[in-house]
């Protein structure tokens, strides 16, 4: 019992030196992290406060721009003008009582449209009515010359306007309910003479302007967004009753300022921030009315709450708890476990003596040597194993006895690497005593003194392989080679064929079966079918090379590795006449017996380079022979019959359709990320074809690349886009450019910079506004042919850019090779973002695109978190359905031309 108690309170003492340290740190680490997730979701309530306050103040700015160009017509409206010129003609006042009344009954955003003269007095007004619009009577027309926006009016020059503070509209001396928030904006009014005939006051219903604002904001359901005056007063908030306090005598006293004086303070001190008081984050934003006007502005507020960032409210942090809590429990048996190896490692020394009698008893040869590599110890095996007895290997070194000058070499890297790296193992062919040799299996390390960690032996253990190599050499015999014809069987022929393909560059996966054995099977009886099966191995063999390689699927298919064959000329021929020897009758017991054959040949690297894939290949090439008839050969091809007349057909139709006018082009708008801009489109082909409807591109491209159709389809794909891109730039005035997807066919089959320039030339379109569009299998398939077309078109001024980088082989060398504009990332780095996908890949292109000083754009944005994820590093310009679909070309002329909007879907 005693021995018990002191082992337990060992172990203890153990346990707490291994815990405590391990439970400190990943309490440390916990709250680090915690601290960490709580900081990044302070950043990401900042960016959605910061993207909101960026809306409101666009669309706060296109309200007021509205209202200006408003003001504008009616300035330069032949009413106005009338007018100002007899003012005293009823006709002249009646037209513009209209023109206001108008503009109200079209807009329904305005209270009031009025025309004050110079001396003060009201002109001509129209009020907001229930029923439409009123014009007020001459004899209820006021003096509004002691009101301010008056004075203000009074000294604006021609072109200036003057933006009265938001307040409500009054009613006497009474606020008017319900409640209209209403703000003035005025125009100086001039007639033809320069002379100042007065002020145009638009009387604006801020609550349009208010319910914008809450509309803009409610993506942000746990953020409060507050609008403030000048002064701290709150002319938007959660609680409407706090709203325009100002207004009323008695509630002065209710306002942002008093309420949160310290938030207020740092308002007031910066133009725009972020104040953190422990519960709240508080973003904070000047919004002026007008770009450039800065006679009055408002504070946007935005108010998110922290607790959702608690340790137990926040999931991630949540997770990290229990992460802590799983690295504490595993810490804790840890630490039990490493306790009880430190006991049961004290009482190791009493086991050495079983250790001994192990090493006395083993079937395996031991040997010890010290550190100077001389033998102290061998156990029985040793002897029996080499024939050395003890006397005659003790105090001496292991090489001292090989004979051989191969077996001392093999030897001496053998103790190289041990002493290198500390160990070694592996299978070696040594002596005997008596000269024979022998495999075996040998470790040998270095071993170590546990106190002063000096080298102290070397343990050699080693294994007599002799008797396990004749039972694998027959275990193999069986398991490799066809016990009939004793040709590899699948797995050695696959084993020996994966070394050709290290090897050789080009070779043919053959597939042959004779397809009426089995017949020949039940008639002859097996006997003859043996013979009959080992004359058809004999005859391909008269045709094989000794590189080649033949071996047996099944008892009726042989499968052949033909290397360095990529003719298939060359190919058909030697089908030909192997068939025609295999046709040639085989007489067995006097008996002529016919066989028919069915071939499938798949190629390397041309039909995949798997050759799993390349033996499932040629089974279905060989099967499709089958199918169309005996004594034949098919080379693979995807798909075989379906795909062959689906292509068929398609290239017919394909082949008519530019005569039939069935092409055309949409047109995906580019967007520049920092303004959001569309700044350029991608060209891209549609096929509509009376027959087959809406043609994919993924169906016809192929076909067209494959029949050389992409060439004339490619010309005419250039020459639509720059023509349409030339009329787009008349239209405009804009520099917006297009790019134009080009196919490897037509580096290699045509001569593109010529096209290009003569196309240029003859739409007298700027050849920086077109980007040629090339993938990275351009370069590798003719990187010097690409290459030269590549700096012809540069010399033009074309812009060029790698499209789907990152999916192909993304070789550095092409970028530093080749002058490229831009890179183009695929989508498939973006459409799983963030749910699926860190965005590593991106991250990566886009910080190498930076590097080389290369422009990027992203294609397949889809989503807001994309969008930002992309703006957030670096990335120049994007398209995707997150902006726009590609469009018909009158919907793009349409978008660009501002005659629908441009917003992100």
């Amino acid at each position: 019992m005693d021995s018990k108690n002191k082992r337990i309170k060992q172990m203890l003492k153990n346990f707490v030196m291994i815990f405590l340290p391990g439970l400190l740190i990943v309490v440390v680490l916990a709250g680090i992290f915690i601290n960490i997730n709580i900081e990044n979701g302070k950043n990401i309530i900042k960016i959605r406060q910061m993207n909101n306050s960026e809306i409101v103040s666009v669309n706060v700015n296109s309200i007021f721009e509205d209202i200006k160009s408003d003001g504008n017509i009616i300035l330069n409206s032949s009413e106005i003008k009338a007018y100002v010129g007899n003012s005293a003609a009823a006709l002249s006042r009646d037209e513009l009582k209209r023109i206001f009344a108008n503009m109200m009954t079209n807009k329904k955003i305005y209270d009031s449209i009025r025309f004050v003269g110079v001396d003060g007095y009201e002109k001509v007004r129209v009020n907001d009515a229930d029923n439409g619009t009123t014009a007020v009577a001459d004899s209820e027309l006021e003096y509004k010359g002691d009101q301010t926006y008056f004075t203000e009016g009074m000294m604006l020059n021609s072109d200036e306007i003057f933006i009265s503070p938001m307040d409500l509209s009054m009613n006497g001396d009474e606020v008017e309910t319900p409640i209209k928030p209403v703000m003035r904006l005025v125009l100086p009014v001039f007639n033809d003479k320069n002379e100042r005939q007065g002020i145009l006051i638009l009387n604006y219903l801020a609550k349009n302007m208010l319910d914008q604002i809450e509309n803009d904001s409610k993506s942000n359901m746990e953020m409060k967004i507050l609008l403030l005056n000048e002064d701290g007063y709150y002319l938007l908030s959660e609680n409407s009753n706090k709203d325009f306090s100002f207004m009323y005598d008695d509630q002065k006293g209710v306002s942002f300022s008093q309420e949160n004086p310290e938030i207020w303070q740092a308002i007031s001190n910066n133009v725009n921030g972020y104040y953190d008081d422990g519960k709240d984050i508080y973003s904070y934003t000047p919004i002026y009315p007008l770009e450039g006007y800065r006679n009055l502005h408002w504070v946007l507020v935005g108010a998110a709450p922290l607790n959702v960032l608690g340790v137990f409210t926040n999931e991630d942090n949540r997770t990290i708890v229990f992460i802590s809590a799983l690295l504490i429990l595993i810490l804790g048996i840890i630490s039990l476990v490493v306790s009880w190896l430190l006991l049961i490692k004290k009482e190791a020394s009493s086991r050495e003596k079983i250790t001994d009698g192990i090493f006395k008893n083993s079937k395996e040869g031991i040997m010890i040597m010290d550190a100077e590599m001389r033998i102290v110890y061998i156990n029985k095996a040793f002897s029996t194993i080499t024939g050395y007895p003890e006397d005659e290997v003790m105090g001496r070194k292991p090489i001292d006895f090989k004979s051989g000058e191969d077996l001392r070499r093999v030897y001496g890297n053998i103790w190289k690497t041990v002493n290198e790296e500390g160990n070694w193992q592996g299978e070696i062919v040594d002596a005997k005593k008596d000269g024979t040799t022998y495999p075996k299996y040998i470790t040998i390390s270095k071993i170590f003194d546990s106190k002063s960690d000096t080298l102290s032996n070397y343990l050699e253990v080693f294994e007599d392989l002799t008797n396990a190599k004749i039972t694998e050499e027959a275990i193999n015999k069986i398991k490799h080679y066809d016990e009939v014809t004793g040709l590899p069987t699948q797995a050695l022929f696959e084993l020996k064929t994966r070394e050709f393909i290290k090897q050789y560059d080009h070779m043919a996966i053959i597939v042959l079966q004779v397809t009426n054995l089995n017949a020949l099977y039940d008639n002859l009886g097996k006997k003859s079918g043996t013979i009959l099966i080992n004359e058809v191995s004999r005859r391909i063999q008269t045709f094989l090379r000794d590189e080649d390689l033949l071996g047996i699927l099944h008892k009726d298919q042989f499968i052949i590795a033909r290397i360095n064959s990529n003719d298939k000329l060359e190919m058909g021929h030697l089908m030909n006449k192997m068939m025609t020897y295999l046709k040639e009758p085989v007489e067995i017991d006097e008996e002529k017996v016919y066989l028919n054959v069915s071939i499938g040949i798949a190629v390397f690297q041309e039909d995949s380079a798997d050759l799993e894939k390349l033996i499932e290949y040629g089974n279905i090439a060989k099967n499709y022979a089958l199918q169309t008839g005996d004594n034949t050969y098919v080379y693979y091809e995807k798909e075989i019959k379906e795909n062959y007349l689906n292509n068929l057909k398609l290239e017919t139709e394909l082949r008519s359709a530019l005569e039939k006018n069935e092409l055309s082009l949409a047109y995906q708008p580019q967007v520049q990320v920092d303004t959001r801009e569309i700044i350029a489109s991608e060209a891209l082909l549609r096929w509509n074809n009376q027959n087959l409807g809406q043609v994919s591109p993924g169906q016809f491209i192929p076909v067209a690349e494959r029949t050389e159709l992409i060439i004339p389809i490619g010309n005419w794909v250039l020459e639509e886009a720059i023509k349409q891109n030339k009329k787009w730039l008349q239209l405009t005035k804009r520099q917006l450019g297009v790019a134009v997807n080009l196919s490897p066919i037509q580096f290699k089959k045509s001569d593109l910079p010529q096209i290009i320039k003569g196309l240029l030339e003859k739409y007298d379109m700027p050849a920086e506004l077109l980007e040629v569009e090339i993938t990275e299998g351009i370069l590798v398939e003719n990187m010097e042919g690409t290459s030269s077309q590549l700096e012809e078109l540069k010399a033009l001024g074309v812009k060029v850019a790698i499209d789907d980088f990152g999916t192909g082989y993304s070789s550095l060398k092409y970028l530093q090779n080749l002058n490229f504009d831009k890179l183009k990332i695929d989508r498939e780095f973006i459409k799983d973002y963030p749910e699926n996908d860190t965005g590593n890949i991106a991250k990566t292109i886009l910080h190498l695109a930076n590097q080389m000083d290369l422009n990027v754009i992203a294609e397949g944005v889809e989503t807001h978190e994309q969008f930002l994820f992309l703006q957030e590093n670096k990335c120049h310009e994007v398209q995707g359905y997150y902006f726009h679909k590609p469009l018909l070309t009158k919907d793009f002329e349409m978008l660009i031309t501002d005659k629908i909007p441009f917003s992100e879907d």
